[in-house]
């Protein structure tokens, strides 16, 4: 899967395509962008709680008591997640694609990596980006709404506050800085982030 903006960077070829035959201005790509959307992507609720029996320590979970939990980033691999994401990217490929670029006819979006984290009560994320890709996003599969748990998005000279709703897809720019709230529910908060790359 060839990610066409980061090979554009390195190789003068790679960038004459993207310019000249995709005609994709990737000036676009660094403006602030935010959009959201109540969408249904069809995770099944049991995954979730079948992966964590499996995998009760990640890479980047369980090694902190207290803190949220939250599953390896390769779960786009996996043959019970193909229909979620397959959702997801057509709905990058045919609402959001237009309103980056003026010509989106070449080219699509393709979901490089997805996992999910959980919180319960008091638990929150400090504020982050993903430089590594051209696209972020997060799918709110449960959560007790007006419960805590702001997702917090913050632009050069604003910050945006969006206190989600279940199955909201937010979507920004990788490089945005955004952080995560306490949560305060009685239910868990299950949220699925991804990256994605623009390709062939």
């Amino acid at each position: 899967m060839i990610d066409l903006f980061k090979y554009s960077k390195r190789n003068k070829f790679f960038n004459f395509i993207v310019q000249n035959i995709f005609k994709l201005d990737k000036k676009n790509l660094s403006k602030p962008f935010f959009s959201k959307e109540n969408i249904d992507l069809e995770f099944n609720n049991e995954f979730f709680y079948n992966y964590i029996k499996n995998n009760k320590i990640t890479k980047w979970s369980g090694q902190n008591p207290g803190e949220h939990y939250q599953s390896n980033h390769d779960l786009q691999k996996l043959n019970n997640l193909k229909k979620p994401i397959k959702l997801l990217e057509q709905y990058l490929n045919t609402e959001i694609k237009s309103k980056i670029f003026k010509n989106p006819k070449i080219g699509r979006f393709k979901v490089k990596s997805l996992w999910f984290t959980i919180q319960k009560i008091n638990q929150g994320h400090p504020k982050h980006n993903h430089p590594k890709s051209l696209l972020s996003g997060v799918y709110y599969h449960q959560i007790d709404e007006n419960n805590g748990g702001e997702l917090e998005i913050f632009f050069n000279d604003k910050k945006i506050e969006y206190s989600p709703k279940k199955k909201d897809l937010i979507i920004f720019n990788s490089e945005t800085f955004h952080s995560v709230k306490a949560y305060y529910g009685k239910n868990d908060r299950i949220a699925i982030a991804w990256d994605a790359i623009y390709t062939f």
